[in-house]
């Protein structure tokens, strides 16, 4: 099988049962303590990227299987029978065969893990468009309020126009952060609007997160993508 998402320990090292499920075990502790210091998504993406391997490298398995057992007579004396057969495994194919099932539950069980901590930081968060709502999906800015009263401020391009269908693809660009006072937000809102009356501007309200790197923000790109289908629908 080939897959650019092979994970290390399906390929390397000595083709031995105990070794390899001890390299899948690390991978997944590995991700876990990434978790642990708040590296949300790193976390979602590696975890990911193994599950896509696995559901991958099974539904082929399964086909296989199904495919007359890959066996293939190619030989016969039908006085006294011959018989030979092709698709033969190689050894680290058997080994994923008898590894796959428990790297399938540890690594879903990990990710119902990092979904549930994506899951708490979506809750303490609020969404609203400031000033008037463009008729049109457009580029703009999100102005994230953190609770140690600081604005941060990104921008997004238009993700029609990028042909972007998946959040994951969507991005937001750090632009500044300032402290926050309600006069110069509005301004700073007023300000945009005046120069380009079309621009697309969230705000966001966030409890109980300061540091936005490493999950937070990508919690939130996702919710400004829905929103954005939401609003505009394409």
């Amino acid at each position: 099988m080939s897959n650019d998402n092979t994970p290390d320990w399906a390929t390397e090292g000595p083709e031995d049962f105990e070794y390899r499920r001890y390299r899948m075990l690390s991978h997944v502790s590995e991700i876990k303590n990434k978790l642990k210091l708040g590296r949300l998504w790193e976390s979602l993406q590696d975890v990911d990227t193994a599950l896509d391997f696995l559901y991958q490298y099974d539904a082929e398995r399964y086909i296989i299987e199904e495919d007359t057992k890959s066996t293939q007579l190619i030989k016969a004396d039908w006085n006294n029978i011959e018989l030979a057969y092709t698709g033969s495994q190689t050894d680290s194919s058997k080994i994923i065969d008898l590894l796959i099932d428990n790297a399938i539950d540890a690594y879903e069980s990990l990710h119902s893990e990092i979904r549930e901590n994506w899951r708490i930081i979506d809750q303490q968060m609020t969404i609203s468009q400031a000033g008037t709502k463009p008729y049109f999906i457009n580029s703009g800015f999100v102005l994230v309020r953190t609770p140690d009263n600081k604005i941060h401020s990104y921008s997004f391009n238009n993700p029609k126009i990028n042909n972007i269908l998946d959040w994951k693809a969507f991005n937001l660009s750090k632009i500044s952060t300032q402290n926050y006072e309600k006069r110069s937000l509005i301004e700073h809102i007023c300000e945009i609007k005046d120069k380009d009356s079309e621009k697309i501007i969230y705000n966001v309200n966030i409890k109980n997160v300061v540091k936005l790197d490493e999950g937070p923000i990508n919690v939130i790109a996702s919710n400004i993508f829905m929103q954005l289908r939401k609003d505009y629908g394409f």
